[in-house]
């Protein structure tokens, strides 16, 4: 029982170290054909008010053509589908202006 826990705690630590450590991300380093892919879903995704899709779209674009990491990833996609979903609905300014604090965490 305890190599079970030990084996657990192990590949826990693994999966978070994974998730969890910085990487060298570079916003230039990307492949043009695949992230005009991504764009195009991303857009497609975001007038068709799927957001499930566009966090989707949006985290494998940070993760795989930028190389954040997989938890900065998650972060950057989720607060971009918020601000997407918060402001696509909006008609005037004020309104608008509620989509700002996901826009800043993003």
């Amino acid at each position: 029982m305890r190599k079970i826990i030990a084996g657990v705690a192990l590949a826990a630590a693994l999966v978070a170290a994974y998730a969890t450590v910085p990487r060298r991300a570079d916003p230039r380093a990307f492949d043009s054909a695949d992230m005009a892919r991504l764009e195009t879903a991303m857009w497609r995704d975001y007038y068709d008010k799927r957001y499930a899709a566009l966090f989707y779209h949006l985290y494998e674009s940070t993760r795989t053509q930028f190389g954040f990491s997989p938890f900065r990833s998650l972060h950057v996609a989720f607060c971009a589908a918020e601000a997407a979903r918060t402001f696509q609905p909006t008609r005037s300014r004020w309104e608008a202006d509620a989509a700002l604090p996901a826009l800043l965490a993003f």
